[in-house]
């Protein structure tokens, strides 16, 4: 199992329609958690795989969990995001994420950017503030 710090512009990106903020986020794990994520370039995720959402803007901080469901695959007809892979949010650790998300500070990697592997100070940080 890898984890994988996916990063969230709540901004410009939007899911079903909708921005991307941690509000959003946390009531999509409440409501319909299962769903399709993006990515620019292809990742080696397999399932069980876990993704930690750093939302970018505006306070830079790591705010939701969600578990790999499958790996990713090409999709035709987005240039800015050809691949995609299911994952369902986990609402425990979102929920306890959202009521204390790590923030930028507190992490070893200070310039994410990307979809990087978690470095390992970084996991247990995430791990303890999730409640896992």
């Amino acid at each position: 199992m890898r984890d994988w710090l996916f990063m969230l512009n709540p901004t410009d990106q939007t899911m079903d329609g909708d921005f991307s903020s941690k509000e959003r986020v946390l009531e999509l794990a409440k409501t319909a958690p299962r769903r399709e994520w993006w990515l620019a370039r292809r990742r080696h995720m397999a399932a069980g795989d876990r993704i930690w959402i750093y939302f970018a803007t505006p306070v830079k901080e790591v705010a939701a969990v969600a578990e790999v469901e499958g790996k990713p695959f090409e999709v035709a007809g987005d240039a800015e995001y050809p691949w995609r892979f299911p994952a369902v949010l986990n609402l425990k650790a979102t929920r306890a994420l959202y009521r204390s998300p790590v923030p930028l500070a507190a992490l070893a990697n200070q310039h994410p950017q990307g979809v990087p592997l978690v470095r390992d100070s970084d996991l247990q940080l995430f791990l303890t503030h999730a409640k896992l």
